[in-house]
């Protein structure tokens, strides 16, 4: 079956290719690099992922405005603008109802679809997307890669992106990538959209999703960190949430039979091959442990040095990254935190304005857990405030940390015994 191109008109009067593919229901893809279309046509890998999608539905993909078969003209870079093209697609071709499937930076633009349609939306998939990206990378770092964007000479900046997003591909296959990406879209438009795409944030819009939900990311994604995915699961209600293996942020390369069999089965469609990834729900034993490590993601890695410590001196600790491949990460989430001994919040800046850390907080402050609170910067929280007005801080502060871990590690080790004896003595 050939991909029918198309094209419709914006309300500003943009010209947007889409294309379609196969027959059943209808689900529509936005793109996850600015282009789509040509893809179908010259990359294997895209029309193998496309060609599983389009077994059982229609698929509806469609060149972002600024890059491919669509308007080369772009002076607009905004949330707004995106959802408006997505609109125009969707109205053109009249469907009711649809499934979202969302990849990458895309993921904020059909949270943002299904947030205003509810009606239109039966399911929205997520793949390798964030509720907000900005979050996620430092300053510096943007800066760098959108100066890098902007050259002109052999595309580096496109090349340190496809090597991030597909660090398992050669240097031909890269090539071919970079091939692809100069002939659809220009240096300097593709960096307006990347800074616009850093600065889309939709965690507002997350709880209002009633959509039935997957989200799938990759664990060792190296374009968007598996926290990300993590924090977008549990801001939406109910979200099924389920990791994969590999490093790959590109949907088209790495194992894609492991979440093409996820969302037939998300779907209810037949399963015609691929690996499940669904593995056994974890059991209440399973998820019980002596302490859960809270943390915002930019103290990654202070919590992984916690983790590692209180490990190492017989002390069981849990954090996210031990989830294994599950359905309901929401769930897990709140069964691990109320199996577990004690509560250690890792205390910054970021974890006071994280919405999952508070998440995490509010249940362990609701089952009274023991709640060790470890400062590594010097603030006083304002939002984490009530939740541990009654617990004393620990101060990791100054630098480095290490330091401070011996000390921390017995704190942790009392407040557990001192459990354990409670616990004794009321059996008595």
């Amino acid at each position: 079956m050939e991909p029918q191109i198309g094209f419709c008109t914006t309300p500003d009067g943009a010209r947007i290719a889409y294309a379609t593919l196969g027959q059943g229901p209808v689900m529509v893809v936005p793109p996850a690099y600015s282009f789509c279309i040509e893809g179908l046509k010259i990359n294997p890998e895209t029309r193998s992922m496309f060609d599983s999608l389009a077994r059982y539905h229609t698929v509806v993909v469609y060149d972002q405005r600024g890059a491919g078969l669509s308007d080369r003209n772009r002076t607009i870079f905004t949330l707004e603008s995106e959802l408006q093209d997505l609109e125009t697609v969707i109205d053109h071709l009249k469907l009711d109802k649809m499934i979202l499937f969302g990849r990458v930076f895309f993921g904020t633009v059909v949270i943002a679809y299904a947030a205003k349609h509810p009606e239109r939306v039966t399911h929205l998939i997520l793949y390798g997307s964030s509720a907000y990206y900005g979050k996620y990378v430092t300053e510096e770092f943007k800066a760098s890669l959108l100066s890098l964007l902007r050259q002109t000479d052999n595309w580096v900046g496109g090349r340190a992106i496809n090597s991030l997003a597909g660090p398992q591909a050669d240097s031909i296959y890269l090539d071919r990538l970079i091939k692809f990406m100069s002939d659809s879209v220009t240096p300097d438009i593709f960096a307006q959209i990347m800074e616009m795409a850093y600065k889309w944030d939709v965690t507002d819009l997350c709880p209002r999703i009633k959509t039935p939900t997957l989200v799938m990311h990759r664990k060792g994604d190296l374009f968007v960190e598996f926290k990300a995915g993590l924090e977008l699961a549990s801001l939406i209600p109910n979200a099924k949430f389920v990791p994969l293996e590999g490093a790959t942020n590109f949907s088209f390369l790495g194992d894609t039979d492991s979440w093409l069999h996820c969302i037939s089965e998300f779907l209810n469609d037949p399963v015609t091959g691929g690996k499940a990834t669904k593995a056994a729900k974890p059991t209440v034993q399973r998820l019980s442990n002596d302490v859960f490590i809270s943390f915002a993601f930019p103290d990654k890695d202070a919590a992984a040095k916690i983790y590692a410590c209180l490990k190492s001196n017989g002390i069981s600790p849990f954090w996210c990254e031990d989830l294994t491949a599950g359905q309901d990460y929401p769930q897990l989430l709140g069964e691990a935190v109320r199996n577990s001994k004690s509560f250690l919040l890792v205390v910054s800046d970021a974890s006071d304005n994280s919405a999952t850390v508070r998440k995490e907080t509010t249940i362990a402050h609701n089952n009274k857990k023991p709640i060790i609170p470890v400062r590594i910067e010097d603030i006083l929280p304002k939002n984490l405030e009530y939740l541990i007005a009654n617990s004393l801080f620990f101060d990791a502060f100054p630098q480095p940390l290490e330091q401070h871990l011996p000390r921390l590690t017995s704190d942790v080790k009392k407040i557990i015994d001192s459990k354990a004896d409670k616990k004794e003595k009321t059996k008595k």
